[in-house]
């Protein structure tokens, strides 16, 4: 065998090989989630979104974050009963949508 045909049967064997390997690549999907973030929180406050039952505010250094599904939704803000913040909003996937609290 001459040296012309080794290296062209193993150049051919060489290509046969590595047309069996492959990378992949994919996407990591996550659930859909948002955020309400209200600035300016305090003991006392009460939170409403969509009517689905009020929620009290548990501040932390005057932030209170809230997990919404992303879309429109009715957000309130309530003190003793009092109206604060009476917004609709439209939150994207990742985003957090913050409210500053008079």
């Amino acid at each position: 065998m001459s040296p012309v045909f080794l290296m062209r049967a193993f150049a051919l064997l060489a290509a046969i090989w590595l047309a069996g390997c492959y990378s992949a690549t994919g996407t990591i999907s996550h659930d859909p989630v948002a955020y309400v973030q209200l600035k300016g929180a305090r003991e006392g406050l009460t939170i409403v979104i969509d009517d689905l039952g009020s929620v009290p505010v548990v501040p932390q250094k005057g932030l209170a974050r809230f997990h919404v599904s992303p879309g429109r939704h009715r957000v309130r803000v309530l003190s003793n009963g009092n109206v604060l913040v009476d917004r609709t909003i439209l939150v994207s996937d990742l985003q957090t949508l913050e409210i500053s609290i008079p």
